[in-house]
């Protein structure tokens, strides 16, 4: 836990990645990753608190909203959870657009996916053992999501790539770190989220119409489109994350 200006910052991370063991028992859900944080802030003392996550924490904290809104005073992220099928109808032409792109996208990229998805232990073993294939799987993926154009070194250092390696490599969790991909098919459908919520939206997700967002978001209350800023935002853009936060939880305080 550090401390940031008047906020306690709690950052775990998620059940399986690195230093955090898998769940014990059942799926490895967004929904049931949000019930055990929302144990572990009642452990540390924590009766109200916010939430902020980026790509499976952003999930994560979405459900938090959602299944704790007695206690989550907001959730914020750079990454909207999607809302489920039966709240897609009559789509804007903007938001057909945004989907179109985002499918588009795929045809090229999400190939790791369904890997992940359909075939996570052939797919770990490999990885298990062979640290330059792990280096390749985790920075690919730092180089073709970041808004970094196609070179790496402009967002991030070499060895701040090869820590998140060897953090993955030492811990042996690439494995474990699959099961919210296997398991996605077994979360329960998703209510609307009607704790605060704000949304900075990265240069991955331009083009994101805020009424899509508010498909899942009922009470969405910050906005931000600073067109910087890629999958890793945090890491990317720390000082520009931070202003949002700090402006958005502040005023629910």
């Amino acid at each position: 836990m550090s401390r940031l200006a008047d906020f306690d910052l709690v950052i775990p991370s998620l059940p399986g990645f690195v230093f955090s063991g898998p769940l014990a028992e059942g799926p490895t859900t967004e929904a049931a990753v949000a019930d055990v944080w929302a144990e572990l802030m009642t452990r540390l003392g924590y009766d109200r608190f916010g939430a902020y996550g980026g790509d499976i924490g952003s999930g994560v904290s979405t459900w938090l909203g959602a299944r704790h809104p007695d206690r989550v005073i907001g959730v914020f992220s750079q990454h909207i959870k999607f809302p489920p099928a039966d709240r897609r109808g009559d789509l804007s032409p903007a938001e057909e657009a945004f989907i179109a792109m985002l499918d588009a996208k795929a045809q090229d990229d999400w190939g790791y996916g369904i890997l992940q998805e359909t075939r996570p232990d052939t797919l770990a073993a490999a990885l298990s053992d062979s640290p330059s294939g792990l280096a390749a799987w985790i920075i690919e993926k730092y180089q073709r999501w970041s808004d970094c154009g196609g070179d790496i070194s402009r967002r991030f250092g070499f060895d701040e790539l090869l820590t998140t390696v060897m953090l993955y490599w030492v811990t042996n969790c690439i494995g474990t770190s699959f099961r919210p991909y296997r398991d996605d098919r077994l979360a329960p459908h998703l209510p609307m989220v009607a704790v605060p919520a704000g949304i900075t939206v990265s240069v991955e997700d331009a083009g994101l119409p805020r009424s899509f967002a508010e498909r899942t978001y009922a009470n969405l209350t910050h906005w931000h489109e600073p067109r910087v800023g890629g999958h890793f935002f945090a890491q990317e853009e720390p000082d520009l994350l931070a202003a949002d936060l700090r402006a958005f939880f502040s005023a629910l305080r």
